[in-house]
């Protein structure tokens, strides 16, 4: 399968976060979660909702895309960074960040 559209890869992240065992939290996410005091439901609604804050690029050790989605959740601008082996439907959580404290 070609790559796909930023568009596509947008609607493909917000279908597959339908369903949230889908998605996986890295330990790294976490500890930055837990830090930032940003939950599951709040990086939930940012993967079903949220658009691309930077153009998708690719992994450098692994063969999918690094994808920077962000949206206001919550009383804050949340930015999660998701790995995506497009069409595959599991993504992974690499970091979630606060973009006005960080």
């Amino acid at each position: 399968m070609g790559t796909p559209s930023d568009r596509q890869l947008e609607r493909h992240i917000r279908q597959s976060a339908k369903d949230s065992t889908h998605v996986i939290f890295t330990t790294h996410a976490r500890k930055r979660m837990r830090e930032r005091y940003i939950n599951d439901p709040m990086v939930l609604e940012v993967l079903r909702m949220g658009s691309f804050a930077l153009p998708p690029e690719p992994d450098i050790k692994h063969p999918g895309l690094l994808c920077r989605i962000q949206r206001f959740v919550a009383g804050m601008q949340v930015a999660v960074v998701v790995y995506v082996e497009y069409p595959a439907t599991d993504l992974v959580i690499v970091t979630v960040m606060d973009v006005k404290k960080d």
